[in-house]
């Protein structure tokens, strides 16, 4: 097992011969500098997470209430500038370290939520934890339930198929493509409770209604999505 002391010396080793430098403009000594995390562009309003009407904190309109599991989707920002960059490192280069800023940049957001909500993640297929080592929604979550006090289940959903990445396809295909992709995974009563669903990304809403749709199932009365940045 690794002592505290030898993992401190096994760090530095590497900081020698890998320095860490920002994945954005590449300055040392930090993974995602402030000047970086600075030209991230907030969502000033939210929307319906299907029609993109105007609402508060981003609830599911009228108009779409009825074909939708899901209360609301909050949105912390637009995939653009260094975050997108951060994102996309984090999700397709490995840098998982990275949990850590984007954790910071997300949790703030989160005040407004209940502190007694259950806090989930969109759980990846066996396909990709073996392609990245991580599901990278779960890294983040998990620190936001430390932060918040929430109390977290990351096993609350599973997936029960492979899906194509959503970001290949047009908004029709995009709901076809995860029907039937999630079941619950961990049973339990979660009647009159709130619970929070943390993506990485979101298009269409898509992914996280269909997750909202098997959450309903164990009684939640309201089902959230919290997800770090809109993808256009």
């Amino acid at each position: 097992m690794q002592t505290v002391f030898s993992k401190k010396i096994s760090d530095f080793l590497l900081d020698i011969v890998f320095p860490k430098k920002c994945v954005s403009c590449g300055k040392l000594d930090t993974l995602f500098c402030e000047k970086c995390r600075g030209k991230t562009i907030f969502l000033k309003t939210q929307n319906c997470p299907f029609c993109l009407k105007i609402t508060p904190r981003g609830r599911v309109c009228p108009s779409c209430k009825g074909k939708s599991a899901l209360t609301g989707v909050y949105v912390v920002a637009h995939f653009e500038e260094s975050l997108k960059t951060a994102i996309h490192k984090y999700k397709y280069e490995f840098v998982k370290a990275l949990k850590d800023d984007l954790a910071n940049i997300a949790w703030p957001y989160m005040e407004d939520f209940p502190k007694n909500a259950v806090l989930t993640c969109v759980p990846s297929s066996s396909k990709r934890l073996a392609w990245r080592g991580y599901n990278q929604a779960e890294e983040i979550a998990r620190i936001l339930a430390q932060n918040t006090g929430m109390r977290f289940y990351p096993n609350l959903l599973k997936r029960t198929k492979y899906v194509t990445p959503q970001t290949q396809l047009n908004r029709k295909e995009r709901l076809e493509n995860v029907k039937n992709a999630f079941a619950v995974g961990k049973k339990m009563d979660l009647s009159g409770k709130t619970v929070i669903i943390f993506d990485d990304l979101v298009t269409s809403g898509a992914t996280l209604n269909a997750c909202a749709s098997e959450i309903r199932k164990l009684g939640a009365t309201r089902v959230w999505g919290f997800v770090l940045a809109r993808n256009k």
